[in-house]
């Protein structure tokens, strides 16, 4: 009886704990599009009124930053100080691809944080904080669709993997 009992709990516990997992995702997206939005003040901030080359701007920032946005800064300045060749926007690509899995971006998020590389040295200083002020609008477009899947979703998650834990038991029984 004890340990149909304590398989019963375990069903339980592992499928709320999946319906939380996958809450937490959504979550996580909305943490990290905040999370660059406010590294793109900052680097307007060192680039604008630092003056500061691309590569240190991209040090400070990632520095300051959690991860994994602020890997992505780091990563892209060191292979900006060390691959001689590169273009800045290659590296910004490089860097994203080695932490894509520790984004949790959507498809449309990844597209403009792929896109925030076109503006890497493309351009004038007053081209890309044109271009940069639009990719944060963009942003912030998007972290309200992010937020708003966030409350939509948070708590039908957890109560669909509690109840499909309890529906599991109850069919197992």
């Amino acid at each position: 009886m004890y340990f149909k009992l304590l398989g019963a709990s375990l069903i339980v516990f592992a499928a709320y704990t999946y319906g939380y997992n996958i809450s937490s995702m959504y979550q996580k997206r909305v943490l990290q599009l905040k999370e660059l939005l406010l590294a793109l003040e900052m680097l307007l901030a060192e680039v604008n009124y630092g003056l500061t080359p691309l590569p240190r701007a991209f040090i400070n920032v990632g520095k300051k930053l959690k991860k994994p946005v602020g890997t992505v800064f780091s990563e892209a300045a060191t292979l900006m100080l060390k691959s001689k060749g590169l273009s800045a926007q290659e590296c910004w690509k490089k860097a994203l691809e080695r932490n894509c899995d520790a984004l949790q971006l959507s498809r449309n998020g990844m597209e403009l944080v792929d896109r925030l590389g076109l503006v890497w040295g493309q351009c004038d200083k007053s081209g890309q904080l044109k271009q940069i002020a639009l990719i944060q609008e963009l942003l912030r477009q998007a972290l309200e669709e992010a937020e708003n899947e966030y409350h939509k979703n948070d708590k039908i998650w957890k109560y669909l993997g509690l109840l499909g834990g309890l529906t599991m038991v109850i069919f197992l029984l």
